[in-house]
């Protein structure tokens, strides 16, 4: 008979047969099948046959990867076959979850490497079983070689897990077989820093048993022990078991001869490591010794975990204190006590900053942290490195119930804690004025504190409260009888503050009023500062329209001035507070103020004009402002159009319009100043109002400026304009003889927008029969003329403006349609006439050349043969006398002699960048060969260099013809129509 199948063989065939599709998986997890059911499904194969290369699609990315190298290896031989669930990798991960070892041994048996599959956490089984509390599963993992140390994606290893969900049992049994409780996860975290962080007090028994393969003193995230995470935390129940239960541990780490003796089996790094914290727990001793007056002995005694500070240089008790750790402070007091150390010692170690537990608790606010500091002996008259003590910081804070605890539980301490200053010189007073704590300081001044105490820069509460708005602590310490009359560093009064930042004059008078200080308000209205500047400069400039009013109320002098000679009224005109402005004008003087200057000449009505504030230039026009000049000699319009200010210049203009032309001390008009600013706007409205285009002392037009200082927006602007730019373009100095040469060499993008200018097109399709462009060629047609040195007569310079784009090399202004045109034009008209002259001239040179050459060669090959000197004399006197040859020597004597002239000249004129042009090297040597051709004929003889003059006369001579034909780049057609065009207009 034949036997049943087993339940793994079934589930195997039946997985070949569907394919892994999903009706399969379902019938894999049941019972084991009969016969009957392998048969239906065997019949159903037929159906799903085109599913099965689509079911692997189904898998994940992740599933995909670690099936490949696992349960893919029997698919190997048929493409398509998958696995059930009951065979998948991460069945393994679901077994160590449910502690079931049976399966779990199973899917290892089948394939070991299953120990390594993670889920999307990247947690093994390992950390599963972990995580569920599974000895079993942990147990058959280390009998098995498993990793007990394996990392998941976050770095965590079982142990972290296992503190993670409280799982006791299993953090027992791995720290029982080697797991390693020191190794940190991403968040530099241990298994200690962990435990205490979660406040997993059962988790920190257990791991007291092991308290030799635990550090306490490990650092983790900025180098913080797990003393330190429970006193940040305030885990009071995790701290006591730290200092009490793992403090005496004698662990490797700290112990020198077991560092020597396993440094063989660590690596160097960590040796190094281990000599580098024994050094700094010497240094750290010795530095308290110093400081604290600790026994060292005791030191060692306390244990290693409350002394070790972080990477911050911070130490549990400072984390206790700042973090409001009140219970956990209790701990680490107590069993500093326990340890045969008093609490003064434990609550003055100094951190980084030079701060004390007493500080830390301070900065929190923490009542009781701050209670329990001080019961346990620390002093509130102690310093930091800023020399501000708790008093300060509780003063800053406003935390009134600190410092009267502060001061209730030390009174002998008081006295000096309200003497004490910072860094800055401040008292706690100071401290507390700064930040308007007001019923602090009511308190601290009838405790004793010094009213009128002065810091670093000389400024009494009152000063500093006033500067920091704390209008509470001004009305508070006048009242309580501050000096009013205490001027800062900067000679600056207590009225000059207020003003200064928004405070209410009417009950600053009010009070002082009621403090009989009458006579010190009048003092205070019209003092100065450092500056010169009294309370109602400082009103006019801020722009305090209440405080203006109440300083003239309480009798400030309007006409009063700084050390600059301005008064309120050029502040006010100079920030555009036009408010103030007519507040001040209507003041009893104000009709002898507003033609005051300041100490370059300047009146209101000239600050308002310079800076644009068109109402308030409205306004001193409408009371009569005169319009007076400045020590420059320049008037509101100037100033004005230096600043670009359009609406201002329309507005003087309107009022005034003699102005426009006017000139200063150098002749500088407004349209001179506004181009030196480079302000094209005021540029642009000055052409419109048609001012004169006029020269300074230094005979220097506007457009001269613009040219020299390159400022292409004002240079656009003039030669641009609608209906001043033919006008300007035809100015003339001794800068700049021609404007139009300026600007191809200085600015030829401007001379661009020019070109484009002087093409109109019509205003119509270009298929329409209306359609035209019209060409103006005014801008290439430059005014300036040269004059003879020796006979003074003028001479035109030919084509001034296409040969200053060839010397400078404008491409663009070369190619651009207007010079196109231009060149176009003149080439019509008369250039190629004379460049078909030109090269008829050259072709009888050419000839000429060619003709001698030839009948050179034909004797020098006749002189070839072995013939007699009396026949060689006949050959050469045959030679000398054709006439034709002569002839033709004659012809090209002449044309080098005239072309010889000519390149002199061009030499002459142009220097020695005559020679950097390639064309005219050719010139030369051609000449010179050619001279060197013919000389022997002139002389009746015949010498060996002739025939190599004349092959070189050749090819140079065809050479340059070629030159003179081609026309291929524009850059030669340009430069060559200019050359011909040039020279003969």
């Amino acid at each position: 008979m034949k036997e049943e199948p087993t339940r793994d063989g079934s589930i195997r065939w039946m997985s070949w047969v569907l394919g892994g599709s999903k009706n399969v998986q379902r019938a894999a997890d049941d019972q084991v099948v009969g016969k009957h059911r392998l048969w239906q499904l065997i019949q159903m194969r037929r159906i799903h046959e085109s599913k099965v290369g689509g079911t692997a699609r189904m898998l994940s990315s992740n599933e995909k990867l670690c099936l490949s190298p696992l349960i893919f290896r029997q698919s190997s031989t048929v493409d398509g076959d998958v696995c059930l669930l009951t065979d998948s990798p991460y069945r393994i991960l679901r077994a160590a979850e449910s502690g079931n070892l049976d399966d779990f041994n199973r899917l290892f048996v089948a394939e070991p490497a299953r120990l390594e599959v993670r889920d999307s956490k990247g947690r093994a089984a390992v950390h599963q079983a972990a995580a569920r509390n599974k000895l079993n599963i942990l147990q058959f993992i280390r009998n098995h070689g498993g990793d007990l140390n394996l990392r998941d994606s976050c770095g965590n290893t079982p142990i972290h897990i296992a503190i993670e969900h409280n799982s006791l049992d299993a953090l027992e049994y791995l720290l029982q077989n080697g797991a390693d409780p020191s190794a940190l996860n991403d968040k530099k975290q241990a298994a200690l820093h962990l435990a205490v962080e979660l406040n997993r007090v059962a988790v920190l028994q257990v791991m007291c048993k092991f308290k030799d393969r635990i550090d306490p003193r490990q650092g983790g995230n900025h180098g913080r022990t797990a003393l330190h995470l429970a006193a940040i935390h305030d885990n009071d129940e995790c701290a006591r078991i730290l200092v009490t239960s793992l403090a005496d541990s004698k662990f490797k780490y700290f112990k020198a001869e077991d560092t020597i003796s396993n440094q063989k089996s660590q690596n160097f790094i960590a040796f190094l490591c281990s000599v580098f914290k024994m050094c700094l727990t010497w240094k750290y001793t010795k530095y308290y010794k110093h400081q604290c007056n600790i026994n060292p002995l005791k030191m060692k005694d306390l244990g290693v975990d409350n002394r070790q500070p972080c990477h911050n240089g911070y130490y549990p008790i400072h984390e206790a204190a700042k973090n409001a750790a009140s219970r956990t402070m209790e701990v680490l007091l107590q069993w500093a006590e326990s340890r045969g150390d008093s609490r003064h010692q434990m609550i003055s170690f100094f951190d980084a900053e030079g701060n004390v537990p007493l500080h830390s608790a301070v900065h929190s606010g923490d009542f009781k942290a701050v209670e329990l500091c001080l019961k346990s002996g620390a002093k509130i008259s102690t310093q930091q490195y800023d020399l501000s003590t708790p008093v300060h910081l509780a003063c800053a804070q406003g935390a009134i119930e600190i410092v009267r605890l502060m001061f209730g539980l030390q009174p002998a301490e008081k006295d000096q804690c309200l003497c004490s200053c910072d860094a800055q010189k401040m008292t706690p007073l100071h401290c507390a004025a700064m930040f308007d704590r007001s019923e602090i300081v009511q308190y601290l001044i009838e405790e004793g504190a010094d009213i009128n105490a002065l810091d670093k820069e000389s400024r009494s509460p009152l000063l500093l409260a006033a500067s920091r708005s704390g209008w509470r602590t001004v009305t508070s310490l006048i009242r309580l009888g501050a000096d009013v009359q205490v001027k800062d560093s900067g000679k600056r009064n207590v009225l000059h503050l207020v003003v200064m930042y928004g405070g209410r004059l009417d009950e600053f008078a009010h009070e002082i009023t009621m403090a009989n200080n009458q006579d010190a308000l009048e003092m205070l209205l019209n003092e100065k500062d450092n500056t010169g500047c009294s309370p109602l400069h400082y009103a006019s400039r801020g722009g305090h329209i209440r405080s203006v009013e109440s300083l003239l109320r309480l009798g400030a002098c309007v006409n009063i001035k700084n050390y600059n000679g301005e008064s309120p009224l050029h502040f006010g005109a100079r920030y555009g507070r036009y408010n103030i402005v007519k507040k001040l004008l209507n003041s009893e003087k104000g009709a002898f103020i507003i033609n005051e200057s300041d100490g370059e000449g300047l009146t209101p009505l000239h600050i308002a004009s310079q800076q644009g504030h068109t109402k308030v230039v409205q306004l001193f026009l409408n009371r009569g402002a005169l319009l007076h000049r400045d020590h420059k000699g320049r008037n509101p319009l100037h100033l004005a159009a230096m600043s670009g200010y359009t609406q201002t210049i329309e507005l003087l203009h309107s009022v005034h319009s003699h102005l426009l032309d006017q000139c200063d001390k150098d002749k500088n008009t407004a349209l001179h100043l506004a181009t030196m600013e480079n302000k094209p706007n005021a540029i642009t409205l000055l052409l419109h109002m048609n001012c004169k285009l006029l020269f300074n002392s230094l005979d220097l037009s506007a457009i001269d400026y613009a040219i020299y200082y390159k400022f292409p927006e004002a240079a656009l602007s003039m030669v641009t304009h609608d209906s001043r730019a033919e006008e300007i373009m035809s100015l003339k100095s001794d800068r700049h003889p021609c404007v139009t040469l300026a600007l191809i060499a200085s600015m030829p993008r401007v001379f661009e927008a020019v070109q484009d200018k002087c093409i109109t097109k019509a205003n119509c399709k270009k298929d329409s029969k209306q359609f035209y462009i019209k060409y103006s060629f005014s801008c290439l047609q430059c005014p300036f003329v040269q004059k003879c040195g020796t006979t003074g007569t003028i001479k035109p310079t030919p084509l001034p403006a296409l040969n200053a784009m060839v010397v400078h090399g404008r491409v663009e202004l070369l190619a651009h349609p207007l010079s196109q045109k231009y060149l176009q034009m003149k080439w019509n008209t008369y250039g190629k006439y004379f460049h078909l002259a030109h090269l008829l001239f050259y072709t009888i040179f050419l000839v000429s050349v060619t003709l001698f050459s030839s009948q050179l060669m034909v004797y020098n090959h006749n002189s070839s043969f072995n013939i007699t000197n009396d026949a060689l004399l006949t050959v050469e006197n045959n030679i000398t006398n054709a006439a034709t040859l002569k002839t033709v020597a004659v012809m090209i004597v002449i044309y080098v002699f005239i072309n010889s002239a000519r390149e002199g000249i061009q030499f002459y004129q142009q220097g020695w960048p005559y020679l950097l042009d390639p064309t005219n090297v050719v010139a030369i040597l051609l000449y010179f060969s050619a001279i060197a051709m013919i000389a022997p004929n002139l002389t009746n003889c015949l010498l060996e260099y002739q025939i190599s003059s004349a092959s070189i006369t050749v090819f140079l001579s065809w050479f340059t013809l070629l030159l003179n034909l081609q026309r291929v780049v524009i850059w030669h057609s340009v430069r060559y129509r200019c050359h011909y065009c040039g020279r003969l207009q």
